[in-house]
């Protein structure tokens, strides 16, 4: 087994383009990504990180990933190392998990028995290495795993990790060490910071605006009330691309740039559309280089944005990539925004499947989520799709989602029969039938958004919705239906919104596997929540008064409460709201 590991992790090394090996590096580091090597290696946030850290003088950051289960169950505590140098946890100075989804929580403790390391900060040995974690789903909510780490950073790390390491060369004690890293923007150090959310009657809100744009803060942040989210300088932003090319990844066969940081269209329920605020891009001149050098390396272009199509200049973009023989990938495109020649790219560029994502099944909903998407549009955009080749259309929507009832649930049955319908039409004209394919996924409130406030819906009535759903689409015929599990989406409810005391929850859902350890399975997991102390409820299936106190209230994204407030009744007046316009607009406080 332990030739096997070895193998495995030696061919991977040798198919890779890029990886880096600082020999002979003083401050030695782990970079981590809590799952497996094909879903980190599909990271930009990870692989950015791994360049930065590697760029630095007489510093080695080497790669840890959570071992496939095949070769997992036969590792015993202790036996994990890092895939460059073979390094141990006691050999390194500094590990550093990049966490973008709540789920993967649920394989920290894992990752840190393997290593050979106690889970809870307090019970590890000052000769233990530092661990810090960050990362979308921590600049979120850090407090599921605060007694975990020894200090998370909120927000974008590309500069603050630099920070980080330099402390790190200068101070010897752990003392001493997160006495200064607590000073550092964006550095969130659990055991100085005292976050005694439950204990005040109404939240402390931290947020006062950045002032990103004009240069003035709006407004003063709490002093020692809030950690202020970190963000790289907005005027000269180092978006990130490809830095590790591996064929052994979702996207093995691009090389991913983003072009734009967040999104303008301020969606209620997204928080990367918050989390990111304002919008950034990157300048065409320069884009137009950084698409030259991946070209160089895989035929096909990976471009990452919040809203894709969206874009000024998508048409150059597009064009440009077209001139030099190269091909694209969306990563992501609002479904009114397809032009015929738009879709002549995508048809072009192999795209074979596209996702277009009404978000809700009623119109009513989608206004609530400000979305203006009429049922016509939809269906118009998916038989636009297909006259353009496009073989699988998908339509991605949320269930679940507050003030959902029976008529919404009808629309969304008679939204995808209609595509279908439209498709069929479309079919008998040109004797090409696409496949229709419908994606449901439960609704979860995420901090930081308008959303924030409101309960999940619960397991009961999704999964009676999903049956009442597929029962109603099957019977049609010739459509696929997916989505994500119940259960998957009410532990990501209560680590996106939960407090220290989540913890207790990550414990018992870690259990013995062979040598190892594993996740609990999805029976083993409803015995967990039946037997937590802390009443998960609370923080899931209830919502929140919006006057009062949550875990996430001393994390400062630079949006004003009331800002979430007014959002919020907006959702309840199914208001439109306008797009992020960061030059003339100061509404939220981020500008």
């Amino acid at each position: 087994m332990k030739n096997l590991a070895q193998n495995r992790i030696k061919q991977r090394l040798e198919s890779e383009i890029g990886a880096r090996y600082n020999h002979g590096a003083s401050f030695r580091m782990a970079l981590v990504y809590p799952n497996r090597y094909f879903f980190g290696m599909s990271n930009l946030g990870f692989q950015t990180l791994y360049r930065i850290a590697n760029d630095l003088p007489d510093t080695s950051c080497e790669r840890m990933f959570l071992p496939e289960e095949d070769i997992l169950f036969q590792m015993p505590d202790g036996s994990l190392s890092t895939y460059e140098f073979k390094h141990h946890a006691q050999q390194l100075n500094l590990i550093a998990f990049s966490v973008s989804y709540q789920n993967d929580y649920l394989n920290l403790i894992p990752l840190l028995r393997l290593m050979g390391l106690n889970e809870i900060a307090s019970l590890r040995k000052d000769s233990d290495p530092l661990i810090i974690a960050g990362g979308p789903a921590v600049t979120i909510n850090p407090e599921p795993i605060a007694e975990i780490v020894d200090v998370a950073v909120i927000g974008e790390g590309e500069e603050v990790l630099q920070e980080i390491i330099d402390v790190l060369r200068r101070v010897s004690s752990k003392k001493e060490q997160l006495e200064a890293l607590s000073k550092i923007a964006g550095v969130y150090v659990p055991t100085i910071f005292d976050n005694n959310y439950d204990k005040l009657k109404e939240g402390k809100k931290a947020t006062q605006g950045f002032g990103l744009v004009s240069g003035k803060a709006n407004g003063q942040a709490y002093l020692h009330a809030s950690i202020r989210r970190r963000v790289v300088n907005p005027s000269n932003p180092l978006l990130a691309q490809s830095e590790v090319l591996t064929h052994d990844t979702e996207f093995g066969d691009m090389f991913l740039l983003e072009v734009q940081r967040g999104c303008q269209w301020g969606c209620r329920f997204c928080a990367a559309g918050y989390m990111y605020r304002f919008p950034r891009y990157d300048a065409f001149e320069n884009l137009k280089k950084r698409i030259q050098n991946a070209l160089k390396h895989r035929d096909k272009i990976g471009l990452i944005a919040g809203d894709l199509l969206g874009l000024d200049g998508i048409h150059d973009i597009l064009d440009y990539i077209d001139s030099l023989g190269g091909s694209f990938s969306p990563s992501s495109v609002r479904l009114n925004a397809f032009t015929p020649q738009i879709i002549a790219h995508l048809k072009k560029s192999g795209n074979r499947s596209i996702a277009i994502a009404p978000e809700a099944g009623s119109e009513r909903l989608r206004r609530a989520l400000n979305k203006t998407f009429t049922q016509e549009e939809i269906i118009e955009s998916a038989v636009k799709l297909a006259e353009g080749g496009i073989e699988t259309i998908k339509l991605y929507i949320m269930i679940g989602l507050p003030t959902e009832n029976e008529d919404d649930i009808e629309e969304l049955c008679e939204l995808t029969l209609a595509t279908r319908q439209a498709l069929t039409q479309y079919a008998k004209r040109s004797a090409k039938m696409p496949t229709l394919a419908l994606s449901i996924s439960p609704f979860v409130p995420k901090p930081s958004t308008p959303l924030q406030y409101e309960a999940f819906a619960g397991i009961p009535y999704l999964k009676k919705t999903t049956q009442q759903i597929r029962k109603k689409i099957l019977q049609a015929g010739h459509i696929r239906m997916s989505g994500e599990s119940a259960l998957d989406a009410y532990i990501e409810t209560l680590l996106s919104r939960g407090p220290r005391q989540s913890l207790e929850f990550l414990q018992k859902a870690t259990i013995a596997s062979g040598k190892s350890w594993a996740i609990a399975n999805p029976g083993q997991l409803k015995k967990v929540f039946q037997s937590l102390e802390l009443n998960a409820a609370t923080f899931t299936t209830q919502s929140f008064d919006p006057n009062s106190s949550t875990p996430w209230d001393f994390i400062d994204h630079g949006i004003k409460a009331n800002f979430f407030k007014r959002e919020k009744n907006k959702f309840s007046e199914g208001k439109i709201s306008h797009f992020c316009m960061p030059e003339v607009c100061r509404v939220c406080g981020v500008c």
